[in-house]
């Protein structure tokens, strides 16, 4: 009697461990959350406008230029800027020849799409959202596919379309796959 009641301990204990390591695994895949590494900023925009005014000058001299050049390649674009995108792809989709190009160029620019969409981690830190910039690149590739289907093949491109034709450029060497093979398809239907 003894005999057969020790190995329903044993069995028992080793159910035990099999499902005390299948939680301990269960408990592993839902907490763990892998790093992010986070993209570098060049200059601090709430920093950069100390450097801005150089008060012991007059006017003209005592805006420093090139930080003020720096301070506009840093900061996300300007206010309204998701009613200027909506309203460029709409055009775009629908083939007008009232496009605005500097847009359509600034939608393509990955950098300043990381810089708009920003997202706080539960550690306080600004991030970007990368989903939601990628999703505005992908968007308007294919916005601007649907534009050169809808125009005639001889047409020539304008300076501001051929800005737009070195952003796509830019974005087919992207090491992100999705926005490296929209790029290439965009490519194809250029007026080149």
């Amino acid at each position: 009697m003894k005999k057969e009641d020790s190995g329903l301990v044993l069995r028992g204990l080793i159910l035990f461990g099999v499902i005390g390591s299948l939680v301990a695994v269960l408990l592993f895949i839902l907490l763990y959350r892998p790093s992010q590494e986070l993209p570098k900023q060049s200059l601090n925009p709430e920093l950069a406008v100390t450097y801005l005014v150089q008060p012991a000058t007059a006017f003209p001299a005592a805006i420093a230029w090139p930080a003020l050049w720096e301070l506009q390649r840093t900061l996300p674009s300007s206010d309204g800027w998701q009613i200027r995108y909506n309203a460029c792809e709409a055009l775009a989709r629908r083939g007008s020849q009232a496009v605005p190009w500097n847009v359509m160029a600034e939608m393509l620019d990955e950098d300043r799409q990381m810089r708009n969409f920003r997202e706080k981690l539960a550690s306080g830190q600004d991030v970007p959202d990368e989903t939601a910039a990628r999703s505005v690149l992908v968007s308007a590739l294919d916005s601007l596919s649907e534009w050169h289907k809808k125009q005639d093949p001889a047409t020539k491109a304008s300076p501001e379309l051929q800005e737009v034709y070195a952003a796509v450029d830019r974005l087919a060497a992207n090491p992100n796959i999705e926005i490296r093979t929209q790029a290439d398809k965009t490519r194809k239907v250029f007026f080149r």
